[in-house]
Parts: structure tokens; C-alpha cells; sequence
């Protein structure tokens, strides 16, 4: 008779044993759960600091950018007063191997941020955005559509932007934003002609007078994706834009 009390009661402790199981499966799905969720918000909180961080770090370049700027703007406006034009020269090349190295911390900051540099359909390298067109029209039109986008026709100011420029121009001629309308060539952002280098191919810029349209060459472009020639401004061909990204 014991025995079969003994297995009477037997299911009734499996189903015992079963209820218990699963309560303790639920518990356990519970406490998964809310450390997951716990983990999200962990998770969320890092992001934020670390954005917050790189918004700091930003700012941070962005103040000493201004600054080299400023410092840029005082030597060009004392190259005919107190500095040699070799000391202004050796100077300006300090600030671009500067402004340089920001630049490639900027792009490693780019990499651990969700937020672009640079809006879609520009190009970013350093601490410019650059926009290659896809219509041609005469120099004067470039310079005006460049100003609408909040930029300026392509400034250059060393030769790691010069390569870059090559790569986007593809071998095609695109203005960029020198010229001698006045009769001394100048850059459109105000930046010194005399301290930057150079990129002119053999023999130019030679103010060739030979177009059917009259008058000089008057405009600067970087011919064939490689070195700059002076241009008729009224030649139809495309052109870069450039912005700084702060």
C-alpha cells in the first residue's frame, strides 16, 4: 500500500518540480532582461560622454585653428613692414604643417563620431570640405556659385592639398580660385599669393592674347587635372569649392 501511495503522489511532485522549473526559467529570463536593458543604458550614457568628449575635442581644434588663422592674417598683412619674405614664407609653412596635423586629427575624431564632416556630395580632407561640380560654366559663374554654397573657390595652400585636388579632378581642368583681374594675382579668400607655393606648369602664366573673344588670361585653373594655367575667364569648364569644416 505504501508503494502505491508512493507513486500516487509521484506526479503530483513532477508537476511540483515542472511549476518550479519554469518559475525559475521566467526569473532567470527577467533578470537576463533587465541586464540587457541595464547594459543599453550603460551603453547609451558611454556614447553620450564619448560624443560629449569629441564635441570638447572639436572645439578645442576648432579654437586653435582660429587662432593659427589669426596668426596667418597678421603675418600677411606685415610681409611689406617688418618680416623678410623668406621669414614670412618659413613661417607660413609652420602653420600649414599645423594646420595639417589638425586636419588628421580631425579625421580621427571623423571616425569615432556618427556625425559627418562634411555634407553629402563634399569631399573632406584635412580641414576642408571640397565640392567638385558637375556642370562647366566661365570663372566668374564658379566663383559666384561657390559663395551661394557658403564656400570659395578652391584655396591652395600646400602641396598634400594639391595632390589631393589631382586626385579629385581626374586629370579634367577646373578653375580654382586665383586670379589677376586687377593685374596681381590673388587668392578669392584673401589669402597671400606671394607665401603659398606655386604649381604653374612650364612657361605660364604667360596672359596669352590670342582668343577670339579678346583680351587676356586673366584666370587660374588646374589644367588636365595636373598644374595651373592661366585661362580666358570665360571658358567653360568645371570647378572646386571649399569650405572649412569649422
Amino acid at each position: 500500500m505504501r508503494g502505491g501511495k508512493n507513486q500516487e503522489r509521484e506526479p503530483g511532485r513532477s508537476h511540483e518540480r515542472s511549476m518550479y522549473a519554469n518559475m525559475g526559467d521566467l526569473h532567470l529570463k527577467r533578470m537576463k532582461n533587465a541586464s540587457t536593458a541595464k547594459d543599453k543604458s550603460v551603453g547609451e550614457e558611454m556614447s553620450q560622454m564619448r560624443n560629449g568628449s569629441l564635441s570638447r575635442d572639436v572645439q578645442s581644434i576648432q579654437a586653435s585653428v582660429r587662432n593659427l588663422e589669426k596668426v596667418q592674417t597678421a603675418i600677411n598683412s606685415n610681409v611689406k613692414y617688418n618680416l623678410t619674405d623668406e621669414v614670412t614664407a618659413s613661417l607660413s609653412s609652420d602653420i600649414q604643417r599645423i594646420l595639417g596635423f589638425l586636419g588628421k586629427v580631425a579625421e580621427a575624431l571623423q571616425k569615432s563620431s556618427s556625425n559627418p564632416l562634411c555634407s553629402e556630395g563634399w569631399r573632406h580632407n584635412g580641414l576642408s570640405c571640397y565640392y567638385l561640380s558637375s556642370d562647366s560654366i566661365p570663372w566668374n559663374a564658379s566663383k559666384k556659385e561657390c559663395e551661394n554654397k557658403g564656400a570659395h573657390l578652391v584655396v591652395i595652400n600646400g602641396e598634400a592639398e594639391m595632390n589631393f585636388l589631382r586626385g579629385i579632378a581626374n586629370k579634367q581642368s577646373i578653375w580654382i580660385g586665383l586670379t589677376d583681374a586687377d593685374g596681381t594675382w590673388r587668392w578669392v579668400d584673401g589669402t597671400s599669393y606671394d607665401i603659398t607655393p606655386k604649381f604653374w606648369e612650364k612657361g605660364q602664366p604667360d596672359d596669352w592674347k590670342g582668343h577670339v573673344v579678346g583680351g587676356g588670361e586673366d584666370c587660374a585653373m588646374l589644367r588636365h587635372g595636373h598644374e595651373w594655367n592661366d585661362g580666358h575667364c570665360t571658358e567653360i569648364i568645371k570647378y572646386i569649392c571649399e569650405k572649412k569644416i569649422f
